[in-house]
């Protein structure tokens, strides 16, 4: 009888003991996910788990499995997420630790800017940013100098000045994993310029007044002129398409994009505006949207190419467009061309380039065009048919890719080559709200 009391004495003191290792085991999980990376916690977090359920039997609803053999129990990711402290958007964010950031280089006049931002185009602040910069030797095999510079005021930007002229890898790191790399060719200084720097003239959208600077063709006006021609197409017009990749081109009228849906719709090249000349003053411009989109694009696998809206009245205006867009957007992340775009300024009053002659403004878009060149970056034209026909020498444009605009069903009745097909200004893609010009990469 005595016996049998010191074995019923033993229960609760089992049971003491079990919540005794429960508690301890809950201790151990929150001190890793206080000082473990938070993968490493989830691991943790589940192996202790696991360690202070063994021999216990599980239910099936829950979907665990009791392996007698091991003595240990495999938990469902639901399971594990519970016992980690962590729900499920937790859990996405551990498997696409180090996938949110995109690289942004940039060079004008014997600089480099190093840009880290997100997807959405803010800057990764408050992390401790080191650059590992290799000037690259003119066989590309090894590094004629290399060095480290830091983001010591943690605002997602390393800016280095007085570079020397070369190709260079960059690879960026925040100390905790996540890595970025690219590459850039710093340009030499521009001599051509009377201004102190092509970066200190380019202006941002807030600070000019754009209502009367920025007055090229929004969609819907593109769409009424095609119209007043008897040319438009709309949403829901059957369109004959040549066989070729699908694309989009996009500026600050398209908003906020959600560039994953658009790469998911079987979009695979972008245009973006880069920014544009004022119509009325002549100030250069950034768009509003480019860092955005072009983060964007980069980070949903988009290939980008890039335009920007002229209203240069000189060659040496054009030659400073060529060198703005150098300034904001670095060649190698460019699978398309850098485009002139050669429209109507669609100001009321008239825009400073509309009365150029054929020769001048054919000189001005030549000379964008071979500065972009002379700067790394593949060059094009973009103009509608009546602008390639009547208003531009495209024999003297010949070595640049031509992006034409018809938007016309049946195709295009353009007789020039051209390379890409703006087709429509009223499209419809997943990831924007409203209407987006599409286009077809033909050859």
């Amino acid at each position: 009888m005595e016996h049998n009391k010191r074995r019923i004495w033993l229960i609760p003191a089992a049971i003491i003991g079990f919540n005794c290792l429960a508690f301890l085991c809950i201790l151990f999980i929150s001190f890793n996910r206080k000082n473990n990376s938070p993968s490493e916690a989830a691991a943790a977090s589940t192996e202790a788990a696991e360690e202070a359920l063994t021999g216990e039997t599980l239910t099936e609803e829950a979907g665990e499995t009791h392996d007698p053999e091991a003595g240990t129990v495999s938990l469902s990711d639901e399971d594990i997420r519970d016992l980690a402290g962590q729900d499920a958007e937790d859990d996405l964010l551990l498997q696409d630790q180090g996938s949110g950031y995109v690289l942004l280089l940039t060079s004008s006049e014997s600089d480099l800017d190093i840009q880290i931002v997100d997807s959405a185009g803010q800057y990764a602040s408050g992390m401790d940013w080191k650059a590992s910069v290799g000037m690259l030797s003119e066989d590309g095999t090894s590094y004629e100098d290399e060095f480290e510079a830091y983001d010591e005021d943690r605002d997602g930007v390393i800016y280095l000045d007085e570079m020397t002229a070369g190709t260079y890898d960059v690879t960026v790191d925040n100390g905790s994993g996540i890595v970025e790399s690219s590459t850039i060719t710093v340009k030499p200084r521009i001599k051509y310029k009377e201004s102190s720097g092509i970066r200190s003239i380019v202006m941002q959208e807030k600070d000019i007044d754009a209502t009367v600077e920025d007055t090229g063709s929004t969609p819907e006006v593109k769409e009424e002129e095609a119209i007043s021609e008897g040319e438009g197409t709309s949403a829901t017009t059957a369109i004959n398409l040549p066989q070729g990749s699908l694309g989009i081109d996009v500026s600050k009228y398209n908003k906020d994009i959600d560039w994953a849906k658009v790469k998911a719709s079987g979009i695979e090249f972008a245009i973006i505006r880069a920014g544009y000349r004022g119509s009325s003053s002549g100030v250069l411009v950034e768009d509003p949207y480019f860092r955005q989109n072009l983060a964007g694009a980069k980070a949903a696998g988009v290939k980008i190419g890039v335009y920007f809206f002229t209203q240069a009245v000189t060659v040496d205006e054009a030659r400073e467009e060529a060198e703005a867009v150098a300034s904001l957007v670095n060649a190698s992340d460019l699978e398309f061309p850098v485009f002139l775009d050669v429209e109507s300024s669609g100001n009321a009053n008239g825009g400073r380039a509309d009365g150029l002659d054929t020769e001048a403004r054919t000189e001005i878009v030549r000379t964008f065009c071979a500065s972009c060149e002379e700067l790394g970056y593949r060059a094009g034209v973009y103009a509608n048919k009546t602008w390639m026909t009547k208003k531009l020498d495209m024999s003297r444009l010949a070595p640049y890719t031509k992006w034409l605009a018809q938007y016309r069903a049946g195709g295009p009745t353009y007789d020039g080559e051209y390379s890409i097909w703006q087709y429509t200004s009223s499209g419809a893609v997943d990831g924007i709200t409203g209407r987006v010009d599409l286009d077809v990469f033909i050859q």
